[in-house]
């Protein structure tokens, strides 16, 4: 008896831990991330003329990237929205990032780098 207790236990344990919440799943659960339209990023930046790459990078065309700064600060929402985003620009990088700013390449974790991003408008899909 004991160890059917222990059992049921830990398989409720093991369920808490892999559960959705409000801040991380998308609306219908984990698997409906697949059937869900992917929208473009939120602005960011001064005048909005940015775009978020993660919950604190903020990176435009004209403004340059802003790494956890105040004008990073409207990019945590994203954290909180059910529906994915992806931002605009040419793909770059090794690990699917997008150009964000003259010579930069941004993932949401980070951003490097690449000569790629310098040519013609680095918001163009060519």
């Amino acid at each position: 008896m004991h160890s059917a207790c222990l059992t049921v236990g830990l398989l409720f344990l093991v369920s808490i831990a892999s559960a959705c919440y409000i801040s991380n799943c998308p609306q219908g659960g984990k698997r409906s991330i697949m059937d869900m339209d992917i929208r473009q990023c939120m602005s960011c930046g001064p005048g909005n003329r940015g775009q978020c790459f993660g919950a604190k990078i903020c990176c435009g065309e004209e403004i340059g990237c802003f790494f956890g700064t105040s004008e990073t600060l409207r990019c945590q929402k994203e954290s909180y929205l059910l529906s994915p985003c992806e931002p605009a620009g040419r793909l770059c990088g090794t690990n699917g990032g997008k150009c964000a700013a003259a010579g930069t390449c941004c993932t949401a974790e980070s951003c490097t780098l690449d000569p790629a991003c310098n040519s013609r408008s680095i918001f163009s899909s060519d």
